[in-house]
């Protein structure tokens, strides 16, 4: 049976199983297929418990688009108040707040700290930018800042910015511009490098790939390495008859990080 199938007394006996069981017990007792049950618990939007929801993500970045952003400035003429208590009222983070009313109103924002500011405008310690301290306590210019720097501290010795490429915004790999989302990478790993002397950027692909590769056994050797990278160049040019019978040879070199 199709799911277009359902009788009404099916559908209501549905939504009452719904929050009680599994979609493969409803599927069970009513004598349907799990995607059938699945597709028309779906279809009518029902089911709280069990996993029987198809929960509709809010598109993401909604609440900081520019837009939105206008009408909350707009609002906050309307009522005066901090940005940091506006944020909590609308249910925002007060960074991706502020940082949003940066980017697309960057004279409101510098004249909104100029006016609020309780110190003159300092730099920040971490990210080296300019902002204006809205509290005593501010030392940092975002909470992202704060955190950055605890994490880079905690794990980095507080060397995470002189790493190879960070502040180009370059991955070491692949090359291509990422400002965001770089990753300090331990050439020799963290465990063999405590002070963290050879650091290098990748993005978190590459990151992730050479963290996979180096976990496996194969690298340990040149010939398995001959062979990934023909598996590889076969894979990515197999539509080229040039690679038909290709073959790479490898020579392995010591690498020293200065």
């Amino acid at each position: 049976m199709e799911s277009s199938d359902w009788s009404d007394a099916e559908v209501e006996q549905l939504k009452a199983l719904v929050n009680e069981m599994t979609i493969a017990q409803i599927a069970n007792r009513l004598g349907r297929t799990y995607n059938s049950v699945a597709l028309k618990i779906s279809r009518l939007g029902i089911g709280t418990n069990w996993g029987n929801r198809q929960v509709k993500k809010k598109p993401k970045g909604i609440k900081y688009s520019k837009p939105k952003i206008t009408e909350y400035l707009e609002l906050l003429e309307q009522e005066p108040m901090s940005l940091n208590k506006f944020a909590k009222h609308h249910d925002l983070k007060t960074d991706n707040f502020t940082n949003a009313i940066k980017r697309y109103y960057p004279e409101w924002m510098e004249a909104y700290g100029s006016q609020n500011s309780v110190r003159p405008k300092t730099k920040c310690p971490y990210c080296g930018d300019e902002y204006w301290p809205l509290t005593h306590r501010q030392i940092f210019c975002t909470k992202k800042c704060a955190d950055d720097n605890r994490s880079d501290q905690g794990y980095f010795g507080g060397r995470r910015r002189e790493t190879i490429g960070w502040a180009d915004g370059i991955c070491q790999l692949c090359n291509q511009h990422t400002p965001k989302g770089l990753s300090s990478h331990h050439i020799r790993g963290k465990e063999n490098d405590p002070d963290n002397d050879h650091l290098i950027a990748l993005c978190s692909g590459c990151h992730n790939i050479v963290t996979l590769v180096a976990g496996r056994r194969f690298a340990a050797t040149v010939e398995s390495w001959e062979v990934l990278i023909q598996l590889v160049l076969l894979r990515k040019n197999g539509h080229d008859p040039a690679y038909k019978g290709v073959f790479t040879k490898v020579e392995i070199l010591p690498v020293i990080a200065e």
